[in-house]
């Protein structure tokens, strides 16, 4: 079994159509149909059915697809990965990241990497958690930095940082000790983000759970609009140390943590299993993980 009709075959099911498919490779018609045939004759039933608009994968053809995907990129990689023997890795990596984490990561990242891997393109996509769960888990992404606020729903990753998460202020915040209590937030104008999102589901179940009502005045789900209306309109937010540390450092936002109960966040990473692993994003991998020991580190 040659690759070029595996090729040939995840063509025909991207655009729907032997015809289309023939145009895009270059090839004839009957060239696609036969290589069509070879492979179902190898494989021992139809992979395609012929439909009034083009084709449609059969049940067989829809097992095979995504195995023969990941086996088409894993000799891409192989052969990549052989012909750079001895040299720099190189290539496209695509990291999902949540929006807090852009600015403490991506900011020591990307020269990071411009300085030891040169070659290494860096694709970088800002979602949140459930987003970039879906982008690793269909090949999008082959990276996911994301945030969880509740103990381990899944079992890919490895948590990079554990935060305790923090009521945040305008600089004359008048909660200038070291905690404070949840209950404190049923007395403020609050920003979160909209459901769903895991951080304010986290805050809206303490609140039930404590017969609290939150006064939630703005839904932002952008960070730097949050934290705008905080600085500016006399309101507050809920975030974590890594999301607000160059604002605390500069002081134009203020912070103390929540306690009674404690709230924590864990900044996990995942990787994608729809393809191999380049030696590109294991590199890019290693750097997140010496970033996220530098972050995890630190204090307010």
């Amino acid at each position: 079994m040659k690759l070029k009709l595996l090729e040939i075959f995840v063509c025909v099911c991207e655009t729907e159509s032997l015809t289309k498919a023939a145009a895009a490779l270059g090839l004839t018609q009957p060239s696609v149909s036969r290589s069509i045939t070879t492979l179902e004759e190898h494989f021992g039933g139809p992979l395609l059915s012929r439909t009034g608009r083009g084709v449609a994968l059969t049940e067989m053809g829809e097992a095979a697809l995504p195995r023969v995907r990941r086996l088409l990129h894993e000799a891409t990689v192989l052969s990549t990965d052989l012909r750079e023997f001895g040299r720099s890795p190189g290539g496209r990596v695509s990291l999902g990241i949540l929006p807090s984490m852009v600015q403490p990561m991506t900011g020591k990242l990307f020269p990071l990497l411009q300085r030891q891997f040169p070659r290494i393109h860096l694709h970088i996509m800002e979602g949140y958690s459930d987003q970039i769960k879906e982008w690793v888990a269909t090949g999008r992404a082959d990276i996911g930095v994301l945030a969880r606020y509740k103990p381990r729903h899944w079992q890919q990753g490895e948590d990079l940082v554990c935060s305790r998460l923090m009521l945040v202020g305008p600089p004359d915040c008048p909660y200038s000790s070291p905690e404070v209590d949840f209950s404190e937030l049923a007395k403020l104008p609050l920003v979160l983000p909209a459901s769903p999102n895991g951080l304010r589901f986290l805050v809206n179940e303490t609140a039930e759970r404590l017969g609290l009502n939150l006064v939630v005045v703005m839904d932002a789900d952008c960070p730097a609009a949050t934290k705008e209306l905080v600085r500016h309109h006399d309101c507050y937010t809920v975030l974590s140390p890594e999301a607000i540390w160059e604002e605390l450092c500069s002081g134009s936002l203020t912070a103390t943590y929540l306690v009674n109960p404690e709230l924590n966040c864990r900044i996990s990473i995942i990787t994608t299993t729809y393809r191999p692993f380049s030696r590109a994003a294991r590199e890019v991998m290693r750097a997140i993980r010496c970033i996220g020991n530098s972050l995890d580190q630190r204090s307010p």
